[in-house]
């Protein structure tokens, strides 16, 4: 089936879909730390990114817009669930990323402003202003977060004998 963009041209929508929904899925998934929320995130994410498409494909980065919706989607049902549920819910292994089983434990227990910036920088490859645009901070706080948590993930995985493969 055909997406249809808001002026009836099949495909645009349906494109970027296509293009940015794994790697944006990844993202989240490495912040949220939960394959089922993060799936849920990321379709309500694009969901309303649909909803909007007449404004969001002229934003200066598409894949940012969704995935901080995405993230904001997160907090709030986290929230709810949080209230709801007093235990921690158990933190998912992600056995299907083609990343690193401990390299992804160990950006999991860095603070969350920390995982988002390495999601969005590392994973995605974004620029520190897209970064800065779609956490809602400066490229400077980018910048910092992203050197302590690099700084953090060096020294723990160090100290852990984590070998770096060649990619």
């Amino acid at each position: 089936m055909d997406v249809a963009d808001s002026r009836g041209q099949p495909g645009e929508f349906a494109a970027f879909y296509a293009a940015a929904l794994d790697p944006t899925y990844r993202a989240v998934l490495l912040v949220t730390r939960h394959q089922a929320r993060a799936e849920d995130a990321v379709h309500e994410a694009f969901a309303r990114a649909y909803e909007r498409w007449d404004e969001i494909r002229s934003h200066p980065s598409p894949t940012a817009w969704v995935i901080r919706v995405a993230l904001n989607v997160h907090r709030t049902s986290w929230r709810i669930w949080r209230r709801e549920n007093p235990d921690p819910p158990e933190v998912a292994v992600v056995d299907e990323l083609p990343i690193d089983s401990l390299l992804v434990r160990a950006v999991w227990r860095l603070p969350r402003r920390q995982r988002q910036v390495v999601a969005l920088r590392v994973l995605l490859d974004l620029s520190s202003a897209q970064t800065a645009e779609a956490l809602g901070m400066s490229a400077g706080a980018v910048g910092s977060h992203l050197h302590r948590a690099l700084a953090t993930l060096r020294s723990s995985l160090g100290a852990m004998g984590y070998q770096e493969t060649p990619g």
